[in-house]
């Protein structure tokens, strides 16, 4: 039994949204830096669209070393408010890079760019991981928390909804308008929510003895239930990547839609959003690994229509991003919310305190996913010949609807059958 669980106060429904708080601004950051920084720098900057690609790329490359060092370096900073501090410190320095980077003068070159982005990068995963460390500590029942999971990634869930819709709500669709509306709004929004976060989350002054990390990677490698949450979960991404790479693409070449993206990526996060609370609930009455599994499963018969569409079947693809984004808040909050309780897990059978190491794992998965993603979608796409407004989209048709299903149908393998479920080891610990 689990003292702490035992005796731990359920956190109110104010401490569960004050502690999602930076949640909202830290996903405003996702679909400028990856839809308008590109063609800002490579275009209207003239630095080139290969070379600008390569810098941004080589700044992810280095989450390889900065996520789990972060995430270890987080378990291993004493004192209490650990957490708190770390992310206090890597604030400023994501807010001063972002000045830099979405608000550059006309004469920069190529150094600049990659020079301030892996600055942003390593403030962004300063702030992360302890963030999603925290949600793993600060309610150490299952239940609370899926509940801090889902405040965090509700709120992520309106920071990118919010990033989708500012050309819509600029009136310009300008890459320099958007970067520096994305800029103003995390200087203002992030400290804000970073206070309120602060201020209302708790964060536990106990904490279980450290780890060695050379003691740490063994025990890691046999944890059966952190390979199979790891598996499914670069699976699951690398299939939520792939479209997410082609999707400009898909809906203007093969739709011929371009005028309705905006509005298909607000339908397809707004679903998400709404139904991220069915997801909580549906997750404590059967479970959050049948539940992830099955939005899982529901996201690939959805798209397993998109290589049938073709141009004008705006109505249809709709329909498609409206039942696949039902998914997306499951895939958001649960696997998350698993790799809490696995680290609770492996904390109670001696695994020590390694809370930010676990989430470093899950955050490289994430990053190592969305760079397969990107690398196998374009390769497969110049392999089959086909360049943006070619008449003949099979290529992309098959390459953004087809393959992802493949990854989803892999990755709900993994999660029924190689993960075994967290809340049955645990139940004796909820209150």
């Amino acid at each position: 039994m689990n003292t702490r669980a035992s005796t731990a106060p359920r956190l109110s429904l104010w401490q569960v949204l004050a502690y999602g708080a930076p949640g909202l601004p830290l996903a405003l950051m996702g679909i400028p830096l990856y839809v308008y920084l590109p063609p800002f720098y490579a275009n209207e900057l003239g630095l080139g669209l290969a070379a600008v690609g390569t810098a941004l790329m080589l700044t992810r490359l280095w989450d390889v070393i900065t996520d789990p060092v972060v995430g270890y370096l987080s378990d291993r900073i004493p004192g209490r408010h650990r957490r708190k501090w770390l992310m206090g410190a890597g604030m400023p320095l994501l807010i001063v890079s972002l000045w830099f980077l979405l608000r550059p003068d006309d004469d920069v070159g190529l150094w600049h760019l990659y020079l301030w982005g892996l600055a942003a990068f390593l403030g962004w995963t300063l702030i992360q991981l302890p963030y999603t460390s925290l949600g793993a500590e600060a309610d150490p029942t299952p239940h609370g928390r899926t509940r801090l999971a889902a405040g965090r990634e509700g709120l992520a869930l309106v920071g990118t909804v919010l990033a989708a819709a500012l050309p819509i709500l600029l009136g310009s669709e300008a890459p320099a308008d958007v970067l520096t509306a994305v800029f103003w709004l995390m200087a203002i929004l992030l400290p804000a929510g970073f206070f309120v976060m602060a201020a209302s989350t708790p964060e536990p002054a106990i904490h279980r003895p450290l780890v060695d990390w050379r003691h740490g990677w063994p025990l890691l490698k046999h944890n059966r239930r952190l390979r199979g949450l790891l598996g499914g979960y670069f699976l699951n991404n690398l299939a939520n990547g792939i479209p997410a790479a082609l999707f400009l693409m898909f809906v203007a070449d093969r739709l011929g839609a371009q005028n309705w993206l905006g509005w298909l990526l607000l339908l397809y996060f707004g679903a998400g959003i709404a139904a991220l609370p069915a997801w909580t609930a549906i997750a404590r009455r059967i479970g959050k690994r049948r539940a992830w599994g099955a939005s899982i499963l529901l996201a690939a018969i959805s798209f397993s229509f998109a290589p049938w569409l073709g141009s004008g079947d705006v109505a249809w693809f709709a329909l498609i991003c409206a039942v696949s984004g039902l998914s997306l808040g499951a895939d958001m909050a649960l696997p998350a919310s698993i790799q809490a309780d696995i680290a609770g897990i492996d904390s109670d059978e001696g695994g020590g305190d390694r809370a930010g190491l676990f989430f470093g794992l899950l955050g490289l998965a994430t990053k190592l996913a969305l760079a397969v993603a990107v690398g196998v979608g374009f390769g497969l796409l110049s392999l089959a010949g086909f360049e943006a407004g070619d008449s003949d989209t099979t290529a992309l048709a098959v390459t953004y609807g087809a393959l992802p299903v493949v990854f989803k149908l892999a990755a709900a393998w993994l999660v029924f059958r190689q993960l075994t479920d967290t809340e049955s080891h645990l139940r004796g610990t909820t209150p």
